[in-house]
């Protein structure tokens, strides 16, 4: 017989098990229930909770037996979902109790038909107002022991200091300020819900989202951007919320975390222009280092690419379609066990402590990846780079692997990993490589060893870069870390850190690039950026948008996501087209698309796989014309995202930072182009509310006056730019002097596309 209860379970950030503590950290006098699982089901007849508060009378609570009980699961949470087709044999059982008062502590245990489990007790804790704050240098310091200071002009005025205590030390601190009641908000990372946050509750934690993100992101960034001249940046990794008018619709409020200082610093970034306060926060955090060139061209990419002949296969294909591609992705390259060796190679294990070189290695002709060397050799002639897929866990296998072995052996004896509140290792929770050990990139002598391992793909292959997936595997708060911190500290910044070491490691030994989808503050510092896992639908397309210009205002400014979606039904020909359109004015214009069992017809998201399984002819030569605009303006996109990197500001500048009155879905590609994504279906006319000034076509040249909304002519083959009157684009022409040529990647112009 088993009887369990774990008051905070798995530490999952959104759910609970059936054993938990419902909440698991109650305030002081507030009602509580105490989950309890028993298995194998029917062992147990009767439960009993024992309470007592320090010295008073002993309570005694019969547990209710929930005979219907189940989780109150959400769709698509994490990649959770595929583990609720487990059914787990058990009963559930629930008992209500009563959270001390403030500064006592409640011990409870369970009795189980005789048998009593250990102790477990809850401290008392609750909400107090007072404290207060110095200001130096624009940081706002508060402190709860300390008196309110000055306002200072800019700065939203506080109306309440709060902290939670236990009558020992506050574990939160919730500052409210006023608001302006047409104030609108924006930032906090790559948000998927929508561009002005008013009227949200946004929490700050990295979390694993597969797909319909909602509210939840894989790359939160405590950085709030208000249209009352003002961007405040919450110095902590810890988690906190936002509250942005939601609850009182003239206040905002901030709840975060607090470490052993009890302290928590805000530093304030006042102005006018909203993008030179975006700019001073990522240079405050950066710097955002300029991707190389050749990052800007077409990314090209398919699940399941998994073999060279696959994979020459789709580039030549992208070839002959005259779709010149400048990097390509493969996710499938390695024996999915260590992730650094390509599959079907043979070798001889090394000891775990050692690193292969290439030549370590033999490749069956009959194998997957026949000759690796050839195949980066072919694309590095044809002007494709390579990148290869990684994630930070060392994978539980079930079967031998001596390779695995030695280097799972090697790990344990070196005390590497994240490891438990106790010392022992902590193994990975989410779904997702459930079981593993998880990589702890703030020891240097185990970041050392773990990207030694992977050191012949670059110096020996000439790869250039990774795709550094995943990241957001920490739940456990009180997990430990070689740099002394605990998971609490480490949850959000850990992606940042990981992408960190690789990128770092990568360019140190040629010019590389990493592509990751999760992060934190500072990421600027590791590009580049993609939105992760979508559905190929209209809404995930419109929200994708949404995505990237938050990034951008979070201070992320080279960013990009899966044309026209990668999971599910392919796109249709028309949001195919007209993502494409959109990611043709994007910092990252790139393909993909998720395993599909290799089953027919196949789910590539090629343009010439999207023309075939919808029958229109219109997709690989308007796809091409799209790839062909953007080769023919690479000198302007190449000038504006040196600015990016130069001065922070984003590369997509969202028009609703400056006209209220703007779609959410337009903004400024660089200083001098609008775009106006086609975000509907079955439309050929796009409303387009253009703003004070003379704008032109980008087109043909047609001029407009703005402060005005004008319905634009939208075929496939057109997304509605403007340029700003006067300015000079630079480009570069094709024979035929005209956007859509086809010429090479470059940032040389042999022309300029004048406006007016």
């Amino acid at each position: 017989m088993q009887v369990i209860h774990a008051p905070f379970g798995q530490e999952h950030p959104y759910e609970q098990l059936p054993e938990e503590r419902f909440p698991r950290q109650p305030l002081a006098g507030a009602p509580f229930t105490v989950g309890i699982v028993t298995r194998p089901p029917g062992a147990v007849e009767s439960i009993r909770v024992h309470a007592q508060v320090g010295g008073r009378p002993l309570q005694t609570i019969a547990a209710e037996h929930i005979a219907d009980w189940h989780p109150a699961w959400e769709e698509g949470v994490g990649a959770e979902y595929l583990e609720r087709k487990v059914t787990i044999d058990q009963d559930v059982w629930q008992a209500q109790l009563t959270a001390p008062p403030v500064g006592e502590t409640l011990t409870y245990w369970i009795e189980a038909d005789g048998e009593q489990t250990e102790r477990f007790n809850l401290r008392g804790e609750g909400w107090r107002s007072g404290g207060g704050w110095s200001f130096d240098a624009g940081t706002m310091r508060v402190n709860r022991t300390w008196a309110r200071g000055p306002r200072i002009f800019g700065v939203p005025e506080v109306e309440d200091i709060a902290w939670l205590e236990d009558g020992q030390r506050a574990r939160r601190v919730r500052v409210t300020f006023r608001c302006r009641p047409d104030e609108r908000f924006f930032g906090l990372g790559e948000r998927f819900n929508a561009l002005d946050q008013r009227g949200n509750v946004l929490d700050v934690l990295c979390y694993e989202q597969y797909k319909n993100q909602g509210k939840r992101t894989y790359m939160p960034i405590p950085f709030l951007l208000s249209s009352a001249g003002y961007g405040l940046f919450v110095q902590s990794s810890r988690w906190m919320r936002f509250d942005l008018a939601a609850s009182d619709a003239e206040t905002w409020t901030l709840e975060a975390d607090l470490g052993a200082d009890e302290s928590l610093n805000l530093t304030w970034i006042c102005g006018s222009d909203p993008f030179e306060i975006t700019g001073r926060f990522a240079r405050m955090t950066g710097p955002a280092k300029l991707p190389p060139l050749w990052t800007f061209g077409l990314w090209m990419s398919g699940n399941e690419w998994n073999s060279q002949a696959r994979v020459l296969h789709e580039a030549q294909q992208s070839l002959d379609h005259a779709i010149q591609p400048s990097v390509l992705v493969i996710e499938a390259w390695s024996d999915e066990t260590t992730f650094y060796i390509w599959n079907d190679a043979e070798y001889d294990a090394r000891p775990g402590a050692e690193a292969f070189r290439y030549d370590d290695f033999r490749f069956p002709a009959e194998g997957k990846w026949p000759n690796p060397k050839a195949m980066v050799d072919w694309l590095h002639e044809h002007d494709i780079r390579l990148l290869l897929w990684q994630i930070p866990v060392l994978k539980r296998i079930e079967g031998p692997h001596a390779q695995h072995e030695a280097d799972h052996a090697h790990f344990e004896r070196a005390g590497f990993g994240v490891r438990e509140a106790d010392g022992s290792p902590h193994k990975l929770r989410p779904f997702w490589f459930r079981g593993g050990y998880i990589w702890d990139v703030t020891n240097p002598a185990e970041r050392d060893w773990w990207l030694n391992k992977r050191a012949y793909l670059l110096n020996d292959l000439g790869i250039d870069g990774f795709k550094t997936d995943g990241g957001e595997h920490i739940w456990g708060t009180d997990t430990r870390f070689a740099d002394g911190r605990r998971g609490a500290e480490l949850i959000n910044e850990y992606p940042q850190r990981y992408t960190q070491a690789y990128y770092d490691f990568a360019t140190a030994r040629r010019d590389a690039i990493t592509f990751s989808r999760a992060g934190y503050t500072g990421s600027q510092r590791a590009p580049l950026h993609w939105a992760g896992d979508e559905n190929s639908t209209w809404d995930a397309y419109r929200h994708s948008i949404l995505a990237g210009l938050s990034a951008g205002i979070s201070g992320v400014p080279f960013w990009g996501w899966d044309i026209g979606g990668f999971s599910g039904e392919i796109p249709s020909a028309e949001l195919y087209l007209r993502a494409a359109a959109m990611a043709a004015f994007c910092p990252v214009m790139q393909y993909h698309s998720e395993f599909n069992q290799h089953r027919e017809p196949l789910h590539d998201r090629t343009p010439w796989n999207i023309q075939a399984r919808s029958g229109d002819a219109r997709v690989i030569s308007t796809f091409r014309h799209f790839v062909n605009v953007r080769h023919n303006l690479m000198p302007y996109i190449w000038q504006e995202a040196r600015h990016a990197a130069e001065s922070g500001e984003p590369m997509m500048r969202a028009l609703a930072l400056t006209h209220p009155e703007a779609s959410p879905y337009a903004y400024g590609f660089g200083r001098d182009l609008l775009v106006y994504p086609v975000v509907e279906e079955g439309v050929a006319r796009w409303p387009v509310a253009l703003p004070e000034g003379t704008w032109h076509s980008l087109w043909d040249g047609a001029a407009y006056d703005g402060g005005q909304t004008f319905e634009i002519d939208a075929p496939l083959d057109r997304i509605p730019v403007f340029v700003r009157d006067g300015a000079s684009i630079p480009v570069r022409y094709g024979d035929g002097g005209q956007l859509g040529d086809p010429v090479p990647l470059s940032a040389e112009a042999n022309g300029v596309w004048r406006a007016g």
